[in-house]
């Protein structure tokens, strides 16, 4: 009696498989009929989380081949900047997910993109991919363009209004540390005064630097030495966090031209903050490679130099530029989503102490190098940082436009 039962059973469940494979095609050939009308990429995983179909845009977007891509595991065709993330294996049934991220292509470039996700009837999965790459750029120049205006205005009244009589006060303060006794009370205040006029200085210093960064004094410069005095100078923080470096460097990096001070003050503080978000320890990683990133014909114009090279014949065109690209990887505990696209913004800082200027100040250098630097991240996955210097010797497009 036993052994037909669990015959029976078995056949049904046989059954219910090839059922929802059969409705999984159905709407695979549904969709896939619209995926070439669609100004977004599509990509449609089946039930056992295998890649049946992407559009042409998914394709440009990941930089594959349908033949490469038909069959593969989701997490080994749609991928992002966060290790071990797998979108379309996150899709859940019910209303869409909407998330940002940096998709990884087959070559390892960064795109930017808004991914929504959904759980099929059928089990399998569908995953809609927009290009943020135009989006966002307009977004930062539009922010960038307000920053600066509000922020220069307000930075020229500060060193005379501010910084001036900040230098009274402490001498003051100093001063009258010195009439005091050891055991007066008073002189614990007096500390109290110099320690937040201190404070105060270091916020002024840090809205000037932002407000007017420092031109770039460019040399040729190897950027895994400069990696390399950075991890040495925070390797005690680290070892104290029981954080662990490790290092992936492509065996030739080219040398860049790069002002070695100020980028090794960029990286100082990325490092700073990717161990400070592994309270309970974890692991850091610095990955130098190479790769290209997508620009526009005038920005590259704009942050040419008259003394620049002009490219020769067979480089990339004004659309795409070469770069060596840094990614600062950690297992921390990672940022809110909601809490993502603010990260540059001046003042704005998740920290109990800090002047929320770490970031600006690290992107306007970046951009003074004519370069770019971008944040992806997931809650409980960690963050990656991604910084591309450019191959060619350049100032940044910040520069050149208060040039003109």
């Amino acid at each position: 009696m036993g052994a037909p039962a669990k015959t029976s059973t078995r056949s049904a469940r046989i059954e219910d498989v090839n059922a929802l494979h059969a409705a999984f095609d159905a709407e695979c050939t549904a969709l896939a009929g619209l995926g070439d009308l669609l100004s977004d990429g599509l990509v449609l995983a089946d039930p056992a989380g295998r890649v049946r179909y992407a559009n042409s845009e998914a394709l440009r977007m990941i930089g594959a081949t349908s033949a490469w891509l038909r069959g593969r595991a989701t997490g080994e065709v749609l991928r992002t900047a966060v290790p071990g993330a797998d979108p379309l294996a996150d899709a859940k049934p019910g209303p869409p997910q909407v998330e940002e991220t940096l998709l990884l292509t087959r070559s390892g470039n960064e795109v930017p993109a808004r991914v929504t996700l959904r759980r099929l009837a059928s089990g399998g999965a569908c995953a809609a991919l927009r290009d943020l790459t135009q989006d966002q750029r307009l977004q930062r120049e539009l922010r960038l363009r307000e920053r600066l205006a509000t922020v220069g205005e307000l930075a020229a009244g500060v060193a005379h209004e501010i910084r001036n009589p900040l230098a009274g006060i402490s001498s003051a303060a100093q001063v009258l540390l010195t009439r005091f006794e050891p055991r007066d009370d008073r002189q614990k205040f007096c500390r109290v005064i110099i320690e937040q006029v201190d404070r105060l200085d270091h916020t002024v210093t840090s809205l000037l630097k932002f407000a007017r960064p420092a031109e770039p004094q460019l040399r040729a410069t190897r950027l895994d030495e400069v990696i390399e005095r950075v991890l040495t100078l925070e390797a005690e923080r680290c070892a104290e966090a029981k954080v662990t470096l490790e290092r992936r460097f492509a065996a030739r990096v080219p040398t860049l031209y790069l002002d070695p001070g100020l980028i090794e003050q960029v990286l100082l503080n990325l490092v700073q903050n990717a161990v400070q978000a592994m309270p309970g320890g974890g692991t850091l990683t610095l990955e130098v490679g190479l790769g290209t990133r997508r620009t526009r014909p005038a920005e590259r114009s704009r942050g040419r130099r008259s003394a620049d090279a002009t490219p020769a014949a067979g480089r990339p065109t004004a659309e795409e530029i070469p770069v060596v690209r840094l990614r600062i990887l950690d297992t921390g505990l990672g940022v809110p989503k909601e809490v993502l696209p603010r990260l540059f913004d001046p003042f704005f800082t998740t920290k109990a102490s800090g002047t929320g200027l770490g970031l600006s100040i690290s992107q306007s250098i970046i951009q003074e190098h004519g370069g770019a630097i971008s944040i992806a991240s997931r809650e409980g996955r960690g963050t990656t940082v991604i910084v591309e210097f450019p191959l060619e010797k350049r100032h940044g497009q910040r520069r050149e436009d208060a040039r003109d």
